[in-house]
């Protein structure tokens, strides 16, 4: 799946993408009223929340009862609110309507809202593999899991989250987790709590030109892990978080895995077990998070893995991760995403196991699906273009909406994009090994975006990379 383009076009349609203008101003639509008077919010009235609590709903409002406001901004709140609503992801769609008194000088509200199906025991058939563009290249049916996960969403109807998992086949996992958004009367406190056990018979040992080779064994497991976790949430403003978790890994490997690779865990180790606590501050003020058109995300982390709370706990990382993302409308159908991220890690050693850079979940550069550029610091950019090819349409399955109500309603939007992409990875350690370390790296090409309901996002995307390869890629996430 390689093809070779011109140099010419190669290098100046990359720079053309890679440089999309990052910076653009955010803009925001007012509807003005010529009274131009102020009003004071009468009431809240919410209807359709059958297990929601109604604070959960009002918590993403704008305006509290008793607040006043100028009359030209209704409409902007209004949308924001109905915006931050749709976004706690409890909603298949909300409305947020006003209605003035001018009589009383009072502006009530009222919020429609139409719930998911909380309770969602799903099937497992998974691809293990880091994307399903490089599981498609073999086939390989070992490498599929299979099982069950029960995600009780919304448990108490208080937005906190039940969640249980069964899987078996290639990579298996048994866990529970619970959050708890807020524990406060002021709903700014939450909690989070975790545990899982896993293994697999497969082991990615060693990164060479920057492909993971791997070592399975069908009679013994390659890898175990026990993971506990515990954390706590700040939210004190309507589109700020900030998390503070207390972890505890233990981590074991087959003594083959330690003899292919010395430096798996260091020093030839088979296990390994290190306290790990991390700090994330978000800030997120989107249209819609999983697939956004307008608004800012910033997002900064730093964690530190090994407390020295361990005998021979030998583990000492120390890394900060920072991240931008901005999406701006350009007009009624154009519009254009960017995202910066960063990570830096200083440190006289890190064993492999850990030394992850790009290629990884949605942190890759489009074009190098079938690579990896692991390393300990990296800079990431990534931009589209997006054109509205199908304005958002909304189905009703008659069929469905007596006895399914909550899968009757299916909105559904196409976008049509222009994507470059560009990153550097910084590896002291292992470098000598991969030939795309320590280089900048690019991508370019175009796609098509499929945005349908339950935060589905279909990606089908054609990219060139900086080596001359091209290929057609399906993915199932927003690319920023």
């Amino acid at each position: 799946m390689s093809l070779c383009t011109s140099l010419t076009y190669r290098r100046v349609t990359g720079f053309v993408f890679i440089c999309i203008f990052f910076f653009t101003s955010l803009s925001y639509s007012q509807t003005n009223d010529p009274l131009n008077t102020t009003l004071r919010v009468g009431d809240i009235f919410i209807s359709g929340n059958k297990i929601t609590k109604k604070s959960i709903i009002t918590r993403e409002f704008t305006l509290n009862v008793g607040d006043t406001i100028n009359s030209k901004y209704l409409a902007e709140n209004a949308l924001r609110s109905q915006q931050n609503i749709f976004n706690t992801q409890l909603f298949i769609y909300d409305s947020v309507t006003y209605v003035v008194n001018q009589n009383s000088n009072t502006v009530n509200f009222n919020i429609k809202v139409k719930e998911r199906w909380y309770i969602i025991p799903t099937p497992l058939f998974e691809i293990q593999d880091r994307n399903f563009n490089q599981w498609w290249r073999t086939k390989d049916l070992f490498r599929i899991n299979y099982g069950l996960a029960l995600d009780w969403n919304n448990f108490t109807g208080h937005r906190d989250n039940l969640n249980f998992i069964v899987r078996r086949g290639y990579s298996e996992k048994y866990g529970v987790a619970y959050t708890l958004p807020y524990i406060n009367k002021a709903q700014t406190i939450g909690i989070t709590a975790s545990y899982a056990y896993s293994r697999n018979n497969e082991v990615a040992y060693v990164t060479e030109d920057n492909i993971l080779h791997f070592h399975r064994d069908y009679k013994n497991y390659m890898r175990e892990q026990h993971e506990a976790k515990i954390g706590i949430a700040i939210r004190n403003a309507l589109y700020q978080r900030s998390t503070i978790e207390l972890l505890y890994n233990q981590l074991y490997v087959n003594d083959t895995i330690a003899k292919l690779n010395s430096d798996f865990f260091g020093n030839k180790k088979t296990k390994v077990g290190y306290f790990s606590l991390q700090y994330r501050y978000v800030f997120d003020k989107r249209d819609y998070k999983p697939y956004p058109l307008k608004g800012i995300t910033v997002e900064l982390g730093v964690t530190k893995d090994g407390l020295n709370f361990v005998y021979d706990e030998s583990l000492n990382n120390l890394y900060a991760v920072a991240s931008l993302k901005k999406f701006t409308p350009l007009s009624k159908r154009f519009f254009i995403a960017n995202q910066i991220k960063g990570r830096y890690i200083n440190t006289d050693y890190i064993p492999y196991y850990f030394n992850r850079g790009l290629g990884y979940n949605n942190d890759y550069i489009r074009g190098y699906e079938y690579y990896v550029i692991d390393g300990q610091s990296y800079a990431l950019i990534k931009n589209s273009l997006k054109y509205k090819l199908i304005k958002q349409h909304i189905v009703e399955v008659k069929a469905l909406k007596k006895r399914f109500s909550q899968f009757s309603t299916i909105p559904y939007s196409v976008y049509l994009t222009l994507n470059g992409d560009a990153g550097y990875v910084q590896d002291k350690f292992y470098g000598n090994k991969n030939s795309l370390n320590n280089k900048w790296q690019y991508g370019y090409g175009i796609g098509l975006d499929f945005v349908t309901f339950y935060d589905i996002v279909a990606r089908f995307e054609y990219t060139f990379n900086r080596m001359g390869q091209s290929g057609f890629f399906i993915s199932m996430s927003a690319g920023i």
